[in-house]
């Protein structure tokens, strides 16, 4: 104990205090950078050059219109990404309608089905093809039950690659990537 109180315990107590806060500071700006959408599409970057990244694509829905986060075109399917970047413990099950979140004591209705309506919404513009949903958690802990399609940010580029069967040919991507990027105002 009386090392602590000598010129070298002092200088090791400061050390390790030092240490602490760039670890703390560290992992607190890598949790503010999470809640950024657009961590999503730094991730999504990283996919090679089979796969085409769309992000904020703009569809007409029943009551307005609809932004789905991000569209990946490939060979195998056209993945839907919607990016939840709430923070704090996730619970729930797939077919419950709300989720929560539990460090705001908040209610997320469930993701799924936003997932589900842009999908729809993308079905009316380029047809019935493959789709892929995926719900992009950036930095909840998710505790629950959520189903195959819900996955943590530092899942996604695996989830995506895992799929290796051919569902699209090249004209299709084509054809499916000029609808989403020339649709008239």
């Amino acid at each position: 104990m009386d090392f602590l109180f000598t010129a070298d315990g002092l200088k090791i107590f400061v050390f390790l205090a030092m240490v602490l806060a760039v670890v703390y500071a560290r992992r607190s700006r890598q949790h503010r950078l999470a809640g950024d959408p657009k961590v999503v599409k730094d991730q999504l970057d990283r996919l090679g050059a089979d796969y085409t990244v769309l992000s904020d694509v703009v569809l007409s829905a029943e009551l307005g219109m609809m932004d789905v986060s991000h569209v990946v075109v490939s060979p195998y399917g056209v993945f839907v990404l919607t990016v939840k970047t709430e923070a704090g413990k996730v619970t729930g099950r797939e077919g419950d309608r709300e989720w929560h979140i539990k460090s705001a004591r908040d209610i997320l209705y469930n993701p799924l089905w936003e997932n589900r309506k842009h999908v729809n919404a993308l079905e009316k513009v380029i047809g019935s093809v493959y789709f892929v949903p995926i719900v992009v958690f950036t930095r909840a802990v998710l505790k629950g039950e959520f189903g195959a399609y819900v996955v943590r940010l530092k899942e996604l580029i695996p989830y995506i690659e895992k799929s290796k069967t051919s569902h699209l040919s090249p004209d299709k991507q084509d054809e499916i990537i000029q609808k989403l990027t020339t649709r008239p105002a």
